[in-house]
């Protein structure tokens, strides 16, 4: 009897063993199943702006303009210049002078006739239009990019 006992109890902690497997399992595709679609909704639910991706003709980009936050009204030409590094430090091409941005924060470059941002391993994150980017991300004219608490656009 003894043996029967310990016997149904090693497959009752099998069976549980597996239940909790499959729930973790199911929990991961569903999370990410949330960010796929999360991702695809924000690209295709966002406000679209003039410039944003998904409209006919786009403006060219001639200047950076930071919109919000302590240089608020400092700009910088693009005008050939195909890449800049976004931060708090000095050497950066375009300084923020913002706490809350990392010292070498993002970068943003240019490919073709499009410009991409992408974050440099910041300790806050870099923002697309509301959205947390963790890979280059195309962004067009007046399309929010922020960065710790200051927020700049491209601006034709």
């Amino acid at each position: 009897m003894d043996s029967l006992v310990l016997t149904g109890f090693r497959i009752g902690l099998l069976v549980l063993l597996w239940l909790f497997i499959f729930l973790a399992l199911r929990a991961m595709r569903r999370d990410t199943a949330a960010v796929a679609g999360g991702a695809a909704r924000n690209g295709a639910g966002r406000k679209r702006t003039r410039g944003s991706r998904g409209q006919g003709p786009r403006a060219q980009a001639h200047r950076i303009a930071i919109v919000e936050g302590p240089l608020k009204g400092s700009h910088m030409e693009l005008t050939g210049v195909s890449d800049i590094v976004l931060g708090r430090n000095n050497q950066c091409d375009f300084v923020l002078g913002d706490d809350f941005a990392s010292g070498r924060h993002a970068r943003l470059f240019r490919r073709g006739s499009d410009w991409f941002i992408e974050d440099l391993d910041s300790r806050n994150g870099t923002y697309v239009a509301g959205v947390r980017i963790d890979q280059p991300e195309r962004v067009g004219t007046d399309t929010d990019i922020r960065v710790g608490r200051t927020t700049v656009r491209l601006v034709p």
